[in-house]
């Protein structure tokens, strides 16, 4: 008599036994056939949370790009500036914007006053050439006088500029005057040697120049 919970055999087939089933933790040989959907890991390819032995994890910022040198105008001054980086032609409050120092160390602003008075000498020097081009050489001169005495203003005006952004911490406005202070070392030796009455504005100058590269006006360009 057959016991009802034996599942019927098909014909031709044999009954499973103990030995067809792999135990526990099984891992077929290499090259068994794998399903369809199977791929093999790339080479060097490791698990997630994987860590070499002596691994050790980066500190932070590891890796992050190195800031770049502060574009915000400095902070004290007595107004709100263009950025470092900007030419910075603003006529809105360019009165306040000549006249106003407030947190601007005290070497940078005497060099600010001695390059406005640079180029406030420059045109006194090129009104008294007129003159002077008329007292020797007649009226026929006196034309390329004033057009000189033109250019001066306008010089003049470009100076007082730069100097202005100098003071509110424009590296490219230090790296111009430092030019320009370059040339009236040049300038005043000449004018030293011809007896020439403009180096006194080229001595201005230079003074301003050296000043505005020292310790306390540096802090003024971090």
């Amino acid at each position: 008599m057959s016991n009802p919970n034996e599942v019927p055999q098909q014909p031709g087939s044999q009954p499973p036994s103990s030995g067809d089933i792999p135990p526990a933790g099984y891992q077929p040989p290499q090259g068994t056939p794998q399903p369809p959907s199977y791929q093999a890991p790339a080479p060097g390819y490791q698990a997630p949370g994987y860590q070499a032995p002596g691994y050790q994890a980066p500190p932070p910022g590891y890796g992050a790009p190195a800031a770049g040198p502060n574009n915000a105008p400095p902070a004290g001054l007595g107004y709100a500036a263009p950025a470092r980086n900007t030419f910075g032609l603003d006529f809105n409050n360019i009165a306040q914007r000549f006249r106003d120092t407030t947190g601007v160390p005290q070497q940078l602003t005497l060099s600010y006053w001695l390059w406005i008075g640079a180029a406030a000498l420059g045109v006194v020097a090129s009104l008294i050439n007129i003159f002077t081009v008329r007292g020797y050489l007649g009226e026929l001169l006196v034309g390329a006088g004033i057009v000189g005495f033109i250019f001066s203003l306008i010089f003049a005006a470009l100076y007082i500029f730069i100097a202005i952004r100098l003071k509110e911490g424009a590296r490219w406005a230090r790296l111009v005057l430092s030019i320009l202070a370059g040339l009236a070392v040049i300038s005043l030796l000449v004018q030293l040697v011809t007896l020439n009455l403009g180096f006194i504005g080229s001595a201005v100058a230079v003074a301003a120049g050296v000043l505005m590269w020292l310790p306390e006006s540096q802090k003024h360009f971090v």
